[in-house]
């Protein structure tokens, strides 16, 4: 299996995507075992580790160290000694402490490595959430991490060896950061476990909240962490507030002098609240709110790796017949006024009323030859396919 197949149907089979969203998403914890210890292996090996860190040396600070519970963090005093004085990692040192024990972690391992960097783009266009991948490496008999959960859905890989997870129950439905603290102080407020195995090939789900630790035994693990970090419907709630403060000045009005006070300014102030709360009901469009979380979400996502300033350089041998295709990511039209905009991950394209046919016929279609984009004579067909190759959406088929 290509890397450029591990698409979310894909890393949750056998089990069918509409039974994983209703019976476990954001409910309760799922685990997949599997007799394919090599299902992940197109994505990292262990034999990978070395160059993914000496490689990617200017990034070192992603590495966390950890032992017995115990986390040495990026930046730390602890973790001075495994850097050199111009920033490059001491291997030595680094083999010398999981010798020793110590679990490390490198994250966004999505930024080192790019079959994991096409394997979260997957996952991105599925979700349409932010998605990071963190790599676990721990030795044999030791835990790393203390228990602890996460403020987002996480899906781990067991991609080699074996580890043992103690899954808890989660002291707040679907937290926030700042549920942090609602962590039982002792183990024995945590209550009795759901215990679980991982073999290479495994997969678990865990929803956002429910407290975890995990461990090995007589086998090392290597796992990958992916983190789906959601949009709430706070989240776009804020965003229709952010547009309307934008757009109507009462929203920009500062709070009565006093309203820490009772009294008739905190009455004043309810009324005021409430008033503002049924400006917001009556005149916020949900799209303009999904358009906002959109357009930071796809600009903020730098495009993959994948060979683009070849395609630049042979921009110029496009004909009709040329035959193009999306590069991996989101791409989504809408319309501004009397212009059109065709949005997609790391940049957006913008035309006149007359492109829109061209722009949602490439949105609904993976591939197809230049001539087929309809609406525009044949030279506008050639022009606006020069142009989003040379912005980053297309790229020909060879």
């Amino acid at each position: 299996m290509s890397v450029y197949d591990l698409d979310f149907e894909r890393l949750l089979n056998p089990i069918e995507v509409a039974t994983f969203f209703n019976e476990y998403w954001e409910k309760r914890p799922l685990v997949i075992p599997r007799s394919e210890p090599d299902y992940y292996g197109d994505l990292l090996s262990m034999k990978d580790i070395d160059s993914i860190i000496w490689f990617t040396r200017c990034k070192l600070l992603g590495v966390e160290l950890a032992k017995d519970e115990y986390r040495v963090p990026p930046g730390s005093p602890g973790i001075g000694k495994y850097i050199s004085r111009d920033g490059v990692p001491d291997l030595n040192q680094l083999y010398s402490s999981y010798s020793q024990g110590y679990s490390f972690t490198i994250n966004d391992l999505h930024d080192r490595w790019q079959p994991v960097s096409i394997f979260r783009r997957n996952l991105e266009v599925f979700f349409n959430y932010p998605v990071t991948v963190n790599m676990f490496m721990t030795p044999q008999n030791t835990q790393g991490f203390a228990p602890h959960f996460d403020t987002h859905e996480v899906f781990i890989l067991q991609v080699e060896g074996s580890k043992l997870w103690n899954i808890y129950n989660s002291p707040i439905d679907l937290p926030l950061v700042s549920n942090q603290k609602d962590l039982p102080k002792s183990r024995e407020g945590l209550g009795e476990p759901l215990e679980i195995c991982l073999n290479a090939g495994d997969l678990l789900y865990m929803p956002r909240g429910y407290i975890h630790e995990a461990r090995t035994s007589d086998s090392f693990s290597l796992h990958l962490t992916v983190g789906v970090h959601v949009f709430r419907w706070s989240d776009l709630m804020l965003s229709a507030v952010k547009l309307l403060t934008q757009r109507d000045v009462r929203f920009r009005q500062s709070l009565p002098v006093g309203f820490l006070q009772q009294g008739e300014v905190h009455e004043s102030l309810q009324d005021q609240f409430q008033e503002l709360l049924q400006l917001l009901a009556d005149k916020s469009q949900v799209e303009d709110a999904v358009e906002e979380i959109a357009e930071r979400f796809l600009l903020e996502s730098p495009p993959l790796a994948d060979e683009h300033f070849y395609q630049l350089e042979n921009i110029n041998n496009l004909n009709l017949d040329t035959i193009v295709k999306k590069r991996a990511g989101i791409c989504r039209v809408i319309k501004k006024q009397s212009r059109v905009v065709l949005q997609f991950t790391g940049n957006s394209v913008t035309g006149p009323e007359s492109t829109e046919r061209a722009f949602r016929f490439i949105v609904d279609t993976q591939e197809f030859p230049i001539k087929a984009l309809p609406g525009l004579t044949d030279n506008s067909k050639l022009t606006l396919g020069r142009r989003l190759i040379r912005e980053g959406l297309l790229t020909t088929v060879e």
